[in-house]
């Protein structure tokens, strides 16, 4: 790791190394505060004891900072260790500089506050609850400064009336701070991670845009070549027919070239059109047995076969049919390249309180673990060079986000692969 990296605590966005400088101007400040004190309180302190607290707390600040130079993890529990540890130091300061009547004792709250926004949870009102007790021994053993002395702040120890409030009172404030303090924190946290989620989806919402863009002009480039292709099968079918038997095969084979030109001429026309947008295509009901239809349309009678359906007694309910059908398709298509023949590709729908969940599963090899962290990715691919161009999963994962749902890919090596869509269930209007 580099020595001017920052170590980010993965609870909030302060980092180590923010809090290791913050513990440097600590000890300079600590060690003037007591070097004035000896000029203004000549003979009353023992400075000694107290430089040597300042000077352990350097020293283990020495020891974080050789610490944060290993390129292992730091333990999320080292910050909560560290904060503890000068709460220790600042009542050990306290005592030997007149306990509750000094007045630096306003610092446990600066503690209290780094601990709320430092740490979560029950480390935060943990160290809260150890500066309290911090202060509150103050007031039965302290080492007594004459000068600091006023109303019942004396050196008799014990409780009066007026140090029991004083001590009330900082438990109270010390409470609200950590409360609140926590409360914002976790809030920006939150706020943090939700930006976060917003600005990936925007950049795969504007990935989507771009492709849009280039399936339209690809649309629009391809429809001349195919029109050609076209003609030509249709003249090459005219003149085999003329030929008589000899000539059957042939006419057979410009028949299906020009079927299959037909079926790209309608992938070319949904390309062109609103292709992967639900909000430019309307809402129609949809009944399970539909998109079966849709889903096995221009497979080959042999992947029929091997596809296994489960729906659901209920209907879909209101659903952009065209988008679901498409961004299935792609799905399908995967996991029936990726189960060796016989084997069978699973579709399951089913209602989970108010949406839907689609699963297809495989029986195909599954993925590393390399390989599904990037599942989903545009233009990424583990097929060879022009058998896929890797917008499958984007596409189909880019639609359920827009309906408000979700698209999950769970596989392990050997076990195959489930590819879980989930979307918001439409009622009726």
């Amino acid at each position: 790791m580099d020595n001017g990296s920052l170590m980010t605590l993965p609870a909030s966005g302060i980092s180590l190394t923010w809090l290791l400088r913050l513990r440097w101007i600590t000890a300079v400040a600590q060690t003037a505060a007591i070097l004035v004190s000896m000029r203004l309180l000549p003979g009353e302190l023992s400075v000694a004891p107290l430089l040597g607290l300042v000077a352990f707390g350097a020293l283990s600040n020495l020891a974080l900072m050789l610490r944060m130079r290993r390129p292992d993890p730091v333990h999320p529990a080292l910050p909560g260790l560290v904060l503890g540890l000068d709460i220790l130091l600042l009542t050990g300061l306290l005592y030997g500089s007149g306990g509750p009547a000094n007045p630096f004792t306003a610092i446990y709250l600066v503690h209290i506050t780094l601990a709320a926004v430092v740490m979560r949870g029950i480390w935060a009102w943990a160290l809260g609850l150890l500066s309290t007790a911090g202060f509150g021994l103050l007031f039965f053993w302290n080492v007594h400064i004459h000068s600091l002395g006023h109303m019942d702040h004396g050196g008799g120890g014990g409780m009066s009336l007026h140090l029991t409030g004083m001590w009330v009172a900082f438990a109270i404030t010390a409470g609200l701070i950590a409360a609140f303090v926590g409360r914002v924190t976790e809030a920006l946290r939150e706020r943090d991670a939700e930006l976060a989620a917003l600005r990936d989806l925007t950049a795969r919402q504007a990935r989507l845009a771009a492709l849009t863009m280039l399936a339209a002009g690809v649309a629009h480039e391809m429809g001349t070549p195919l029109g050609t292709i076209a003609v030509a099968a249709k003249e090459l079918q005219r003149a085999a027919e003329d030929m008589g038997p000899q000539g059957s095969g042939i006419s057979q084979d410009a028949a299906l070239i020009r079927q299959e030109v037909g079926r790209c001429r309608r992938i070319l026309d949904q390309m062109a059109g609103p292709s992967g947008s639900t909000l430019g295509e309307g809402f129609q009901a949809l009944a399970w047995a539909d998109l079966e239809s849709d889903l096995t349309e221009g497979l080959n009678d042999e992947d029929r076969a091997r596809l296994v359906f489960e729906w659901p007694g209920l209907a879909c309910g209101p659903t952009p049919r065209r988008g679901l059908a498409r961004a299935l398709r792609a799905v399908l298509a995967n996991a029936l390249e990726a189960t060796p023949r016989p084997g069978q590709v699973r579709v399951r729908a089913m209602r989970e309180q108010a949406s839907w969940r689609l699963e297809i599963a495989d029986e195909g090899s599954g993925m590393a673990p390399e390989v599904l962290a990037r599942a989903g990715e545009p233009f990424f691919s583990t097929k060879p060079t022009g058998a896929g161009m890797g917008l499958g999963l984007f596409l189909a994962r880019t639609f359920a986000e827009q309906l408000g749902g979700e698209l999950r890919v769970d596989s392990l090596l050997g076990q195959g692969t489930k590819v879980q869509m989930t979307w918001p269930q439409v009622v009726h209007g």
